[in-house]
């Protein structure tokens, strides 16, 4: 009896897991080569390979590649019983695909091709195959509950429940964003069936509520939520303070003072860091500052002291520690110099103050020693606007110390 071409599908599989194959089958002279491919998982041309009827039997579904000038296909199949190969089911379709019910197990089958006048071609080789059941998963519970993306280091949910096969397939998918999915990474488990180790990549996780999907390789598939991906704390306030000298670069007023730095400054800090994401974190810092200028030549002497402020933009990049951090500034503001005056042998000049617009740039390295006190070092660069041609810039090396509210 020749298979019918109709088909119902439905949700309940089983699942029908083969190699590729191709064999060659002479059909006329004109026709040489037919390609056979059962598909895992994967239905050729958009249709499914496995359903259940209506009376509960469920059918699994052989295809091949159409050929031309085919009267119908002869098929075979054998079921492996320990040492040998005995026939389970054959019969006749006139389409490129053959409906079988098959109980789970290791199998062979092969194809003859019968032209238009009736004539046999050569049967292909046998193609073995495996037919597993379909186990419905089930999540009991996991843990952590929540991911603090700001403290965690590790990214692992650990899964309970039943039929956690192996080839299984878990993801993460955002409640509020149905299809934003995340995959996992890595998926170990014990052999057991019963428990999975789920490790997730940071990169690719974000803030939200997310429901945990696990999916069996027969697609048979099961939820529980709800996973927390969130901040401990939604916004970070730093206050830290520390030494910072000046470097000359360039700069005319910087040729009459002849030295390589000015040692004595210092540097307060304030920053607001309220937009988090997994790829940086972005802020304000607010910075007062203070160095000192005094310079020997001979004949004179100049001597200043310069103060002010910055305002910055900060981008923050922690590491995979939580620990560390490299933090990216760049802003602008005013300085002041005060009290800039040259001493003579025999007096000083009238002291002057000077207002200059300033940007800065800078890049640090953080370290949280012990949460939430931390270290940072780093270099930062100025440059004045000044009437002076060229007008002056600096390299600004610190190290400071803070606290994280």
């Amino acid at each position: 009896m020749k298979a019918r071409n109709t088909r119902k599908q439905t949700n309940q599989k089983f699942s029908l897991l083969t190699f590729n194959a191709s064999f060659f089958i002479p059909l006329t002279s004109h026709f040489l080569v037919i390609f056979l491919c059962l598909i895992v998982n994967t239905a050729l041309f958009g249709q499914k390979e496995y359903w259940i009827e209506e009376d509960g039997r469920f059918v699994q579904l052989l295809q091949w590649q159409e050929q031309e000038n085919v009267l119908y296909y002869k098929v075979e199949i054998e079921k492996q019983e320990g040492m040998t190969w005995r026939g389970a089911l054959s019969g006749e379709t006139e389409d490129a695909f053959f409906e079988i019910s098959l109980a789970p197990g290791i199998y062979r089958y092969r194809v003859q091709v019968y032209d238009l006048l009736g004539r046999p071609g050569r049967a292909a080789d046998w193609i073995q195959f495996e037919i597993r059941l379909a186990k419905q998963p089930e999540i009991v519970r996991f843990s952590p509950e929540v991911f603090y993306l700001d403290e965690d280091t590790s990214w692992v949910l650990n899964l309970s429940g039943r039929n956690l096969t192996d080839g299984i397939e878990i993801f993460l998918q955002n409640q509020g964003l149905p299809g934003n999915n995340i995959k996992a990474k890595t998926i170990t488990g014990e052999g057991r069936e019963e428990e999975a180790r789920v490790v997730f990549n940071v990169d690719e996780l974000d803030a939200g509520q997310y429901t945990i999907h696990a999916v069996n390789p027969g697609g048979l598939e099961t939820s529980l939520g709800t996973l927390r991906i969130s901040y401990r704390k939604p916004v970070d306030i730093n206050v830290s303070a520390g030494y910072r000298p000046l470097v000359p670069l360039y700069g005319l007023i910087n040729e009459l003072f002849e030295t390589g730095i000015f040692p004595l400054g210092f540097y307060a800090r304030l920053s607001y860091i309220p937009f988090k994401r997994t790829w940086g974190h972005i802020g304000i810092e607010i910075e007062p500052f203070w160095n000192y200028f005094y310079v020997k030549n001979s004949g004179y002497g100049i001597q200043a002291q310069m103060t002010g402020g910055t305002v910055y933009g900060v981008y923050q990049r922690l590491l995979s520690n939580r620990l560390m951090a490299f933090n990216f500034r760049i802003g602008g503001g005013i300085n002041s110099v005060l009290d800039y005056h040259f001493i003579y042998s025999k007096g000083k000049t009238e002291p002057i103050t000077i207002l200059i617009p300033v940007i800065s740039a800078g890049s640090s390295f953080q370290w949280f020693i012990r949460n939430p006190f931390f270290v940072e070092a780093g270099v930062d660069f100025v440059h004045m606007f000044t009437v002076d041609d060229p007008a002056p810039a600096y390299l600004r090396p610190f190290i400071g110390a803070g606290w994280r509210f």
